[in-house]
C-alpha cells in the first residue's frame, strides 16, 4: 500500500485537489434557502449534543447560522490550503518548504476570490470580501497545521531512530 502511495501520489493530491475545488463549487451554488435548510441541519445536529444551545441562549438562531456558515468556509478552505500545499510540493519539489506556504495561500485566495464572484450570480447569494478573508485564513491555518504536523513527525522519527 505504501508503495502504491509513492508511485501514484501525484495523481491522488491532483485528484483530490480538483474534488475540493468541484465541492467549493457545489456548496456555493446552492440557493440562499438550500443554504439555510443545510445549516439549519446541523444546528439541530449542535443542540441534541449540547442541550444549552436553546433559543434562550446569548447563541440565537441568526447567530448560530452564521457561525455554521463561516465555520464552512474557514474549514473547506483549510482543507483546500493543505491540498495545494502538498500539490505544489509534490510537483516543485524543493528543500525550503516556505514557498510552497505562500503558494498553497496565494492560490486558496484567488480561489475564493472566484468563488465569491460565482456566489454574485445565485440568487441569495452574495459576494463579500470578508468571506475571502476567511476562507483565506482557514487556507492559512490548514497549511500551518500541516507544517506543524510534519515538524512534529520529523521529530518523532529522529527521536526514535537515536533510540
Amino acid at each position: 500500500m505504501k508503495k502504491f502511495l509513492k508511485l501514484h501520489s501525484r495523481s491522488i493530491i491532483s485528484l483530490l485537489l480538483i474534488f475540493q475545488m468541484i465541492f467549493v463549487f457545489i456548496m456555493s451554488s446552492f440557493g440562499s434557502d438550500s443554504s439555510s435548510a443545510q445549516s439549519g441541519q446541523i444546528i439541530q445536529a449542535l443542540r441534541q449534543v449540547f442541550p444549552n444551545l436553546n433559543n434562550t441562549s446569548p447563541l440565537d438562531a441568526s447567530n448560530l447560522v452564521f457561525i455554521v456558515r463561516k465555520t464552512a468556509h474557514f474549514t473547506e478552505y483549510a482543507i483546500l490550503g493543505i491540498l495545494f500545499f502538498l500539490f505544489f510540493r509534490q510537483f516543485f519539489p524543493q528543500k525550503n518548504g516556505s514557498r510552497y506556504f505562500i503558494l498553497a495561500i496565494l492560490f486558496s485566495f484567488f480561489y475564493a476570490c472566484t468563488d465569491e464572484i460565482h456566489q454574485l450570480f445565485i440568487p441569495g447569494r452574495s459576494g463579500q470580501f470578508t468571506d475571502v478573508l476567511i476562507d483565506t485564513l482557514g487556507a492559512s491555518f490548514g497549511c500551518l497545521l500541516l507544517v506543524l504536523f510534519r515538524h512534529l513527525r520529523k521529530a518523532w522519527r529522529a527521536r526514535h531512530r537515536s533510540q
